[in-house]
């Protein structure tokens, strides 16, 4: 099998992978797709992406996510006809090869619950579960706010430093990190991020991005000083009452490790429409 790294994908690599996708989830009606871009990773120019191929037929593809410097995310998957070959653990191996000059201290390897040949491969190598992560919807006609303490503001260049100095509070990141990161959010058309202030003073933010129609919400965060103080349900019902305007359904993920986050939207009426295992495997 012939490998191809690269940290940015051509358009025809795209499609490939794409297509690759599209036939290696149908079996199992997996829903877990993989998010081909490295504008959110922390090492923004590290290669990222693993293309395999055989007789120039793009048959297995293996996509890393860096959300921190100490940690990486595996997403990926082989065409049906190729399974059981070696060629997805030839990726792993590649890929882990290239990052061990990096400090990450961890890979973890995501699997859907209901994938069966997923389960089966992370038995075998790497079977400790480090997290679950479950994706949760809210409907609009569900939606009864009555919450109206703070207030919430669109990001744009009058308030950007501030909203940086909430991000590296909240995800507890270095100040370029949020810098990039929040580069990137407002670049994008299709999302919204949210500074939401109490008292005239910024203390949490959020974003959205619109995807088929629905809002997905990313990012949400309350500095240190002002959590436990139910400032976190304030933001985001002000938030909801916003992207209900544009579209029907808003879903995001939770933790398990964060079992707070996970009761909260359970009382604002979210409920789990899917699971996505993390295996771990520890690097040093």
């Amino acid at each position: 099998m012939r490998i191809v790294q690269n940290h940015i994908l051509a358009n025809e690599q795209i499609k490939a992978i794409e297509q690759l996708q599209d036939v290696a989830l149908l079996p199992e009606s997996l829903e877990n797709r993989v998010f081909l871009s490295s504008e959110m990773n922390v090492y923004k120019d590290l290669d990222c992406f693993f293309l395999g191929y055989e007789d120039n037929q793009l048959i297995s593809f293996l996509g890393a996510f860096f959300p921190s410097r100490k940690e990486v995310e595996f997403n990926g998957f082989t065409h049906p006809d190729h399974r059981r070959k070696g060629h997805f653990n030839r990726l792993v191996e590649h890929a882990l090869s290239l990052y061990k000059a990096y400090p990450f201290n961890q890979a973890l390897f995501q699997r859907e619950l209901n994938s069966k040949s997923g389960l089966s491969y992370l038995q075998k190598r790497y079977p400790e579960l480090d997290r679950s992560e479950y994706l949760m919807t809210l409907e609009k006609q569900h939606w009864n706010n009555k919450q109206q303490i703070g207030t919430l503001e669109l990001v744009a260049e009058h308030n950007k430093e501030e909203t940086i100095t909430v991000m590296s509070d909240a995800f507890e990141e270095a100040r370029d990190e949020s810098t990039h990161v929040l580069s990137y959010l407002l670049s994008s058309t299709d999302r919204k991020v949210f500074l939401y202030r109490y008292e005239d003073k910024a203390i949490g933010v959020l974003n959205a991005a619109m995807e088929d129609g629905v809002w997905v919400v990313h990012g949400v965060g309350i500095i240190h000083a002002c959590r436990n103080q139910g400032m976190g349900r304030q933001m985001l019902s002000l938030a909801f009452d916003q992207l209900f305007k544009d579209a029907d359904t808003i879903q995001l993920e939770v933790d398990s490790q964060n079992p707070p986050a996970l009761a909260l939207y359970q009382k604002l009426g979210f409920s789990t429409t899917s699971q996505v295992d993390y295996h771990r495997l520890i690097l040093r």
